[in-house]
């Protein structure tokens, strides 16, 4: 285990508001990190904290991590348990009022984006949320779109809107610690248990950040359905409208999966880039 920690160069933040603390998950992607350490040292609003959980990579984190231990309130290196293990790690390391992840090549959208969102950060919001642009970059070319958040009542089969564009209480996520046993939505089952607990959700009219779509593990659609599935019954209960959300989610991923890829891989790229324009898809 390699920890580091650097409060020297920090003022006492506790009696200024909104101080906020930004979590960074990291294991063996070290472009990613530091395209995401630049983004946060070049925020304009300096009231934060930065903390870097490193699942002990070995592609030269740590060498980066311990040069640049100046600018981290608290660093560590070590083996966990998954990336909800070691976002409960980044929870229990912070000290700001809010929290949000920005996890390696995560970036916020502008230098001014925790500037736009601080007046939103105050004691009446529990969780503050916003918008996200996706870039994408493969073989059909390079594409960016901009999603605001979906309508908060739909937070029974899917979360308002990405991680990355969520600030959070800090008391909230200490007693609501992440739950480990789930792969892909335990950042939904959180924000549906605040939810259904009456927090208070405020959403703002602010692209918050973006994050690059193009590759990295590709999520198991059929398993992320059923994590959404058991949110759903665990919060919201079991309605005929909500089990055939979910049936229908299975069938829709399966002919995905079966045939609707197969059949993209056997269109002409040229094809597929021209129906994109078409719809207006970049």
């Amino acid at each position: 285990m390699q920890e580091q920690k650097s409060h020297g160069n920090l003022q006492d933040h506790r009696d200024r508001i909104p101080h906020i603390s930004i979590v960074t998950i990291n294991f063996n992607h070290l472009k990613d990190l530091q395209e995401t350490f630049s983004n946060v040292m070049g925020q304009t609003y300096q009231d934060i904290e930065y903390i870097v959980i490193d699942g002990a990579s070995q592609d030269g984190t740590v060498e980066f991590l311990e040069n640049n231990s100046k600018y981290l309130s608290y660093w560590i290196s070590e083996k966990d348990n998954g990336i909800y293990d070691a976002m409960n790690k980044g929870v229990k390391a912070a000290k700001g009022e809010w929290i949000i992840f920005m996890n390696s090549g995560d970036l916020f959208f502008q230098e001014s984006t925790l500037a736009q969102i601080a007046p939103y950060l105050v004691r009446s919001n529990d969780v503050v949320y916003g918008g996200v642009e996706s870039i994408v970059n493969d073989k059909y070319g390079y594409r960016t779109s901009q999603c605001q958040p979906s309508e908060l009542s739909l937070i029974w089969h899917q979360i308002p809107t990405c991680h990355q564009s969520i600030f959070v209480r800090r008391e909230l996520q200490v007693k609501y610690p992440f739950d480990t046993s789930l792969s892909w939505c335990a950042d939904h089952d959180f924000l549906a248990r605040l939810y259904q607990l009456g927090s208070k959700f405020q959403e703002v009219p602010i692209i918050v950040s973006k994050f690059d779509a193009s590759g990295g593990k590709v999520r198991d659609l059929l398993t992320y359905t059923r994590e959404r599935w058991s949110i759903c019954r665990r919060y919201f209960g079991k309605t005929r409208e909500q089990e055939l959300f979910f049936l229908n989610e299975y069938r829709v991923f399966w002919l995905q999966k079966n045939l609707n890829q197969r059949l993209r891989n056997i269109i002409p790229k040229e094809w597929v880039i021209a129906s994109r324009k078409l719809r207006k898809i970049y």
